[in-house]
């Protein structure tokens, strides 16, 4: 598929565009739309989607948040008892404003099971769900309490609701507690086994969440059994609070990074943030030692704190990449015992400017001589508006328009992600506005944009891969 992307024979074309009121996601070639209540599968016949719609959803039965599983191509065999059996194809997974978990076929509209997830003995709603690891546990989440500022007289900031999958099982139901964790606690996350808790004036604490359970489940539940109050995950009961953490579990990490931006990866483990005291700056740390070595960081010129901006390579090679307003930086980690430090190795996207620093001089009140150091990449718009990387393509691929270009014409360009090397260029037939929000997903001979405007509305777009005809 590289080499067809790579010809010159080939081209991209858009097939398809759709507009919707309400958010559009895309997963594992599915385009959902309606909440989830309608799905587009991108390899229609020629060309064109092909229409799904999920029946008998009433209004008391409004999706609040919903999760989606592709399953690999080569998982043939399973032993979950589940039928008809998910091992082998996707689901859905969503939470209704009526307390219940439903696990759905997005294609055929069929119901794998429904649990009730009220809680027994509280009035609440659970309102998200997410994986804690992909294909195998997510996690319940109910609203922040209260959602704005921590309060000394609420101590519950949220209920967790844990579920195993293949086949679907009811873990635990806990509370993160204020007393327990920390009167600043304002978030709560749960993510690869780690509970995350957001405090006061950016620290960001992290515990094992494995630990968590392991120490402070007292009673062990499946679906079904039965209770003082009823039978489990049935209506009308729901579940059982069956897990109370009474202590801090160990602290594993502690940082303090501005807007709580951070992330792990590398080789050992390091974790990259942004700085609190320099702004544009994201510093790296070793998770183990729990030290930042003194050049381990990333000085960049963008004027934004977006959680996405900066990311370890996904292909586990200890590489950074950072998206700025211009150009889009590939860095190398350099470990050693004694001090880690990162490299620019390449960048993309817009610009052909390379660093450099140029000097201004001025002069304080007191005569005395300042020297200003301006870097090159800083841009006065932002041309660099969504990335994407295909695993099995290993292609990068940027979505932009060049910044000298009054009209905004769009383009998304694909570059070899191992040195940088422009792929193809593919011209859109569409301007694009530096103040919406995109998102590029690659999958294979498809591209798919989705644009929200400033209105709240949003428009996909699909490109597919062509070939010139004699």
């Amino acid at each position: 598929m590289c080499q067809l992307i790579r010809s010159k024979q080939s081209f991209y074309k858009c097939s398809w565009t759709k507009e919707s009121l309400r958010p559009i996601v895309y997963e594992g070639g599915l385009l959902y739309f309606n909440n989830h209540k309608t799905s587009y599968n991108i390899y229609g016949f020629e060309t064109q989607p092909s229409l799904t719609k999920l029946t008998n959803i009433s209004g008391s039965a409004r999706i609040m948040d919903v999760i989606s599983y592709t399953s690999p191509v080569l998982n043939l065999e399973c032993s979950c008892k589940m039928q008809p059996c998910t091992c082998l194809s996707r689901y859905i997974m969503y939470v209704t404003k009526d307390n219940w978990l439903v696990l759905r076929n997005p294609i055929t509209g069929s119901i794998f099971s429904q649990t009730y997830i009220k809680r027994s003995d509280r009035i609440f709603n659970f309102q998200y769900i997410d994986w804690n690891v992909y294909s195998k546990e997510v996690i319940l989440t109910t609203k922040l309490n209260p959602e704005k500022e921590p309060s000394s007289n609420v101590d519950v900031v949220v209920n967790l609701a844990v579920f195993t999958t293949f086949p679907l099982e009811f873990r635990a139901l806990l509370e993160i507690r204020r007393s327990v964790f920390g009167k600043t606690c304002r978030h709560v996350n749960v993510s690869d086994q780690l509970l995350i808790l957001g405090m006061n004036l950016d620290w960001v604490h992290i515990y094992s969440f494995e630990d968590v359970l392991e120490n402070s489940v007292f009673t062990l539940y499946k679906l079904g059994d039965s209770y003082m109050k009823g039978n489990v995950g049935m209506y009308p009961v729901g579940l059982p609070l069956n897990c109370i953490p009474q202590t801090v579990p160990p602290l594993l990490f502690d940082v303090q990074s501005s807007q709580q931006i951070f992330h792990f990866g590398g080789y050992p483990f390091h974790c990259v943030y942004a700085n609190t005291l320099k702004h544009a700056r994201f510093v790296l740390k070793q998770v183990k030692e729990n030290v930042n070595h003194k050049n381990c960081f990333i000085d960049s010129n963008t004027t934004e704190d977006e959680s996405d901006m900066i990311f370890f390579h996904p292909d586990n090679s200890n590489r950074i990449v950072l998206r700025e307003e211009g150009i889009v930086r590939c860095f190398q980690l350099v470990y050693s015992p004694n001090e880690s430090k990162v490299q620019e190795i390449f960048s993309m996207g817009f610009s052909t400017a390379t660093t450099q620093s140029t000097s201004t001089t001025s002069f304080s009140s007191f005569g005395r001589q300042i020297k200003k150091t301006a870097n090159s990449h800083v841009f006065n718009e932002k041309c660099v508006l969504a990335v994407d990387y295909d695993d099995e393509l290993d292609l990068i691929g940027i979505l932009g328009f060049r910044p000298s270009d009054p009209l905004s014409q769009g383009f998304i360009k694909l570059y070899d992600s191992m040195y940088g090397q422009e792929v193809k260029c593919i011209k859109l037939n569409q301007n694009l506005c530096e103040t919406n929000y995109y998102e590029l997903n690659i999958d294979l001979d498809a591209l798919i944009v989705i644009e929200k405007n400033e209105r709240n509305c949003f428009k996909v777009y699909l490109y597919k891969l062509m070939f010139v005809t004699d």
